[in-house]
């Protein structure tokens, strides 16, 4: 019997996450959806894909950062621009509308450069500072949680950790498709390949996924990349920005972790610091939490450590958060 995939290298062991519907009349509609319209759009997403992999990286950012910009104009903007507000109180209408545009921008700019990424290692586009505080993790021995931000390029947080020579484990998001899953676990991977630079371990988002993370950092050695500002359930969890704590979410599952594990949690983020596919990986110091059985209590005093260490970085780069737009202060 032929094995199944490894999780590790194959991307089709993502599959499960999909599983195909019953051949019954009332899954009609989700028979449709899973070996119809899925495979359309992911026929269109490799060819787009890998027509724009032929591409030189400036190039591909480039077009990126168009499409952005005309594509933005046409997405709903309240939120975003109440949120800039927020952050930007003394900014005039026009310095609002421009951060909005450049966010824009920015945004198109990372999801071209997500065919185009498995270079950057390679062209040494990611320069890295605060390695310090990995180095000085690892030699003590610590399990670490990485705690990744959209702050910048996102996807360059799984680059620089392999520049860094660190291996880890991550939680991926569960993408619309299959077929989208299976190219975003290949380019992840494909980079860190290029650069003979150690291959991250998916832990695949289902129910046990905390428990199986658990298990990895109380073994010790470990590393786990986890971002805390996700979106979820209508909520960005991440930073509160002056919104009620609510224990739920990434943030509270990290500061469980880490409690239970003794884990570091180190924020993360990678900034882009050109106009263009260059970008500064940064460590910030290690957010210590308390240890477990302090109760509800004690676990949102962990979260506001936290919190408080990630809030000035989106603070001060709002333009390249990717939940700008997707923030809300009544959730």
């Amino acid at each position: 019997m032929k094995p199944p995939p490894d999780p590790a290298r194959d991307s089709r062991a993502l599959d499960v996450l999909y599983p195909p519907p019953p051949w019954r009349w009332d899954q009609r509609r989700a028979l449709w959806r899973h070996w119809v319209r899925d495979p359309a759009w992911g026929l269109l997403d490799y060819s787009v894909h890998h027509l724009m992999r032929l591409l030189p990286s400036q190039a591909v950012s480039s077009m990126g950062a168009t499409l952005g910009h005309h594509l933005g104009r046409r997405r709903p903007a309240d939120r975003a621009r109440a949120l800039l507000r927020h952050l930007r109180p003394e900014a005039a209408d026009a310095e609002i509308e421009r951060l909005l545009d450049a966010h824009w921008v920015h945004i198109g700019r990372c999801f071209a450069e997500f065919s185009a990424q498995y270079r950057f290692l390679l062209e040494d586009r990611i320069e890295i500072e605060g390695r310090e505080v990995i180095d000085c993790l690892r030699q003590a021995g610590r399990p670490i949680i990485v705690a990744g931000l959209h702050v910048g390029n996102w996807e360059m947080v799984h680059l620089g950790l392999a520049k860094v020579g660190l291996p880890f484990h991550a939680i991926f998001q569960r993408l619309p498709n299959r077929f989208r899953m299976r190219i975003a676990f290949r380019m992840r991977n494909l980079g860190r390949r290029f650069a003979d630079a150690p291959i991250s371990n998916p832990i695949l988002p289902t129910l046990d996924a905390a428990f199986h993370a658990h298990r990895l950092l109380a073994g010790g050695h470990s590393a786990l990349l986890y971002y805390v500002d996700e979106y979820w359930e209508g909520r960005v969890h991440a930073p509160r920005f002056g919104r009620a704590p609510k224990p739920d979410g990434n943030i509270m599952r990290a500061v469980r972790l880490a409690a239970h594990t003794g884990a570091a949690i180190v924020p993360c983020y990678a900034l882009r610091i050109a106009e263009g596919p260059r970008f500064r990986l940064t460590f910030l110091p290690p957010v210590d939490v308390g240890p477990p059985g302090r109760g509800r209590q004690g676990m949102l005093d962990d979260m506001a450590l936290l919190d408080a260490a990630i809030e000035p970085v989106v603070r001060a780069h709002p333009e390249q958060w990717f939940m700008l737009h997707a923030f809300r202060f009544d959730r």
